[in-house]
């Protein structure tokens, strides 16, 4: 894939893989394109030329079924601040259309394995940074997707928990998930 704003190139003939069980590590200098890469790989953008292929068929045929199935962190943290933590998850995972038991429990493990329960009932605003990293990297996990894109995750993350975010990354790697990791 390649993708130009104005006839400048942002990323030039751009081809890689990720099978199932796989972790595809995406660096490069700030500037070089990884963000337009993901946002491209989401459907957020459309490439200028080339197509994403999700098994065998490109993403655009029904690029709501294949957005059904990606889960994707981005870079910035984009939230409701009004919101506590838990509805905002709350508000996601009903968006997902998942049954509520099921997402209840989904919620309470993320809270809990990023050490937001006690904070759970909190505004957004009153977040830190890392603690509204935890819930972004949360909602994009709650569906249970078979593709995680994760555009710079670990941002605003001390060490112990960026510990804790690779663990997940490879136990979701041994679930059999794709994931691409800029």
């Amino acid at each position: 894939i390649s993708k130009a704003y104005h006839a400048l190139p942002v990323v030039r003939d751009l081809s890689f893989t990720v099978g199932p069980g796989e972790v595809v590590g995406y660096l490069g200098p700030n500037g070089a394109g990884k963000t337009t890469t993901i946002k491209m790989l989401t459907g957020l953008l459309d490439p200028s030329r080339g197509e994403i292929l999700f098994e065998g068929r490109d993403i655009r045929r029904d690029l709501c079924a294949y957005k059904k199935r990606i889960g994707y962190v981005p870079e910035q943290a984009e939230l409701y601040p009004h919101l506590s933590g838990l509805d905002y998850l709350l508000l996601v995972g009903r968006l997902r259309s998942i049954r509520e038991p099921v997402l209840r429990a989904r919620i309470q493990g993320f809270l809990g394995l990023f050490g937001l329960a006690e904070d759970k009932h909190a505004s957004l605003a009153s977040y830190s940074k890392g603690m509204r990293q935890k819930i972004l990297i949360s909602a994009g996990l709650l569906h249970d997707p078979d593709l995680l894109l994760f555009d710079e995750p670990l941002s605003g993350l001390d060490v112990t928990f960026s510990l804790v975010v690779r663990d997940l990354l490879r136990r979701l790697a041994a679930e059999g998930k794709m994931i691409l990791y800029s």
